[in-house]
């Protein structure tokens, strides 16, 4: 019966432990994903005056969300090389 408790307890703490680390690769997705957003907003807003504008559509927004700041640093690359993400 002893040994069936510590199991039950090991257990306990793997679940927690595994719990805090799913809680902090979820917040630094979730952080990365609104930064990307942001930063698109951000640049079609105050881009428009250097006639600096990524098109708003499903497939950008999708990049920026999934990609972060590297997704919004690709798009603007491919911006300045002349190729339209659509």
């Amino acid at each position: 019966m002893l040994f069936l408790q510590f199991e039950v307890l090991g257990l306990g703490f793997l679940l927690i432990i595994l719990a805090i680390v799913l809680l902090l690769v979820l917040k630094h997705i979730l952080v990365n994903t609104v930064l990307g957003v942001i930063a698109l907003l951000i640049i079609n807003y105050f881009g428009a005056a250097y006639n600096l504008k990524i098109a708003i559509t499903f497939v950008t927004v999708l990049i920026s969300a999934i990609f972060g700041l590297a997704g919004v640093g690709a798009l603007l690359v491919l911006h300045f090389l002349g190729i339209t993400v659509q």
